[in-house]
C-alpha cells in the first residue's frame, strides 16, 4: 500500500558516501585527519574537525585539544560580536550627532 506518489529516482542525485578533496599540485597539506585522511592546511582545522566529525573516536588528549579550540572559537566569536555592536553604536552616534549639528546651525 503506497501513501503518496511514487518517486522518480532519476530526478534525485545519488547520495555521496566518499568525499574527494582536491589539493593543488604545488601545495602540500600541513596535516591530515588520522581517521578519514582528509587534508588540512593547519593543525587548528584538524583539531576542530576531529571534535565535530569523529567525537566517538577521540582520545582524551584530542578531546581536550578540541575543547580548548572550541573555547578559543567562542571567544573569537564573542569578540567579533562586541566589535560589531560597538561599531554600529558609534556609527549611529556619529550620524545622530552630525544630524543635530546640521539642523541646529
Amino acid at each position: 500500500m503506497t501513501v503518496g506518489p511514487a518517486l522518480d529516482l532519476e530526478l534525485y542525485p545519488k547520495t555521496v558516501t566518499e568525499y574527494e578533496y582536491d589539493v593543488p599540485a604545488d601545495e602540500t597539506p600541513a596535516t591530515t585527519c588520522p581517521y578519514c585522511e582528509r587534508p588540512f592546511r593547519s593543525e587548528r582545522y584538524v583539531t576542530y574537525h576531529l571534535g565535530v566529525s569523529h567525537p566517538e573516536e577521540l582520545t582524551d588528549d584530542e578531546r581536550a585539544a578540541f575543547e580548548d579550540e572550541r573555547e578559543d572559537e567562542e571567544f573569537d566569536l564573542l569578540t567579533f560580536h562586541v566589535k560589531a555592536a560597538v561599531t554600529v553604536f558609534m556609527t549611529y552616534f556619529v550620524f545622530t550627532f552630525l544630524y543635530a549639528l546640521v539642523w541646529a546651525g
